[in-house]
């Protein structure tokens, strides 16, 4: 079954339901991002992309969301992509976003 957060089709409606979590997910991953831009990015003087970072996390989260029609799976591979576009290709192609 392929899920879709735009309609919620595939995602329970009820208050707290699947589609609400589907949409508190975005946001609490656009904190995340956010907030490692700021601490990590400019505070910790790690490499960060924020491009690469809102690529990477939401993109894996919509996939996972529209694949699987779990919200947990779905942040969990969202903070994943937020890693690996945002910290570790910043790191391997050096001016990238940065």
């Amino acid at each position: 079954m392929v899920c879709n957060i735009m309609s919620c089709g595939g995602f329970s409606t009820e208050f707290f339901g699947g589609c609400s979590m589907a949409w508190i997910g975005v946001v609490i991953l656009f904190f995340i991002i956010v907030f490692a831009r700021k601490y990590l990015g400019e505070e910790a003087g790690v490499p960060f992309s924020l491009p690469g970072a809102l690529l990477g996390g939401f993109g894996g989260y919509l996939i996972i969301l529209t694949i699987s029609c779990s919200y947990k799976f779905a942040l969990v591979g969202g903070i994943g992509g937020v890693i690996v576009l945002g910290i570790v290709l910043s790191s391997v192609f050096e001016g990238i976003g940065g």
